[in-house]
């Protein structure tokens, strides 16, 4: 299938957020990019290309979705839907900024450096690179939101009745109801609570996705009311012709003309001031390796970095708190075992990464209790 025309994007407003605030401490070649004013200049060089590239705008890259590495997933999403008996609804993609939807339009926004291997290599070193079982996620939830605006199904009063209004106000810190069994699990931070809209596409995420067990999973939950109308409406629908059959993206790759370092330099958040968390005490409870203990002991930083991605899905998973928070929470606790130059002893890893990840759900939970990770 031809996917040039992919400038068409999909659903709802953009979910995935990214928070680059700490990228200069991983990736040499961007020090000079993003190093804060009071920091002197690196003396290291950036590689040629990678400095080409950071320079340049992006809608001077070349970027297409045809033949890229992204585009296998997408012809996976559509297989999919054709296995569910979709005949007519194969939402169209588009390389833009982030994952997202414009409202009302059915088609699937994908994030640009997704499409390129060394792209994709610096969105690793400063927000946490989308795994394949992550892109797939991402996918069918958009095309959830396709879905529902190819059919116009929010206008129904059964979906109404169902999910909600649809044009209820959009709260980007909306308060879940953790271990609520009328809402499907699917995206991290109980994410179908954040409205109606997205709880319809989190409800055909789930449904879509091969070998998820719903019926199963899912049997004496409030949510299996909504699974069930998903699966009796694709059935309905699947080979009608849909009320739009084409959508308009909000921004093109091919009309973001901020360079790639400007990109990401907008995208940094203020950070969480480390001081202000009191953790010293904490992390040297956490790591009390004794400094006699030389065999079986490596950095407590180096550990952290090696399980970042981990504690920080998980603690998003299950606190609701909104990534960026908990990857800079997590990233100034790594930053600062470093600074106080803590050791992991490689014989206690587990417990050391179930205790931290328990102290950093805590602090989360704090959070959205009272606004703030620590108390004074």
């Amino acid at each position: 299938m031809d996917l040039s025309f992919v400038a068409h994007s999909c659903g709802a407003t953009a979910f995935y957020t990214r928070s680059a605030w700490v990228g200069y401490l991983f990736l040499p070649e961007l020090a000079n990019f993003f190093r804060p004013p009071f920091m002197e200049p690196t003396t290291e060089k950036p590689k040629a290309n990678l400095q080409e590239i950071l320079g340049k705008p992006i809608r001077e890259l070349g970027l297409k979705l045809e033949g890229s590495p992204i585009e296998r997933f997408v012809h996976q999403l559509y297989a999919e839907l054709g296995r569910k008996g979709f005949a007519k609804f194969r939402p169209a993609c588009y390389l833009t900024d982030e994952w997202g939807c414009p409202s009302g339009e059915p088609v699937i926004g994908i994030p640009f450096y997704l499409a390129n291997p060394e792209l994709a290599s610096l969105e690793k070193e400063m927000n946490d690179l989308e795994d394949q079982r992550e892109v797939m996620m991402y996918l069918r939830h958009e095309a959830g939101h396709a879905f529902n605006y190819a059919y116009k199904l929010y206008r129904s009063p059964e979906w109404k009745n169902l999910f909600g209004p649809f044009r209820r106000r959009y709260l980007d810190n909306y308060r879940p109801v953790p271990f609520s069994r009328n809402y499907v699990r699917h995206l991290a931070g109980w994410y179908a609570q954040k409205h109606p809209d997205e709880d319809f596409a989190e409800t055909f995420a789930v449904w879509l996705t091969p070998r998820s067990g719903w019926r199963k999973r899912y049997r004496g939950w409030g949510a299996i009311t909504k699974l069930r109308y998903m699966d009796r409406i694709a059935h309905e629908l699947g080979s009608v012709d849909p009320v739009r059959r084409r959508g308009y993206p909000d921004i093109t790759v091919d009309e973001m003309e901020s360079t790639v370092a400007d990109f990401y330099q907008q995208s940094v958040p203020d950070a969480i001031p480390v001081v202000d968390l009191a953790l010293d005490s904490d992390l040297i409870d956490i790591f009390n390796v004794s400094k006699r203990q030389k065999k079986t002991v490596r950095p407590a930083q180096e550990f952290l970095r090696q399980h970042r991605k981990t504690v920080v899905d998980k603690v998003t998973y299950w606190t609701g708190v909104q990534r960026p928070l908990i990857k800079q929470l997590v990233e100034g606790i790594e930053k600062r075992v470093g600074e106080l130059g803590l050791r992991a002893d490689t014989r206690r890893e587990a417990e050391h990464l179930a205790e931290l990840t328990v102290y950093a759900t805590t602090l989360a939970t704090n959070y959205m209790a009272r606004g703030k990770f620590v108390q004074p």
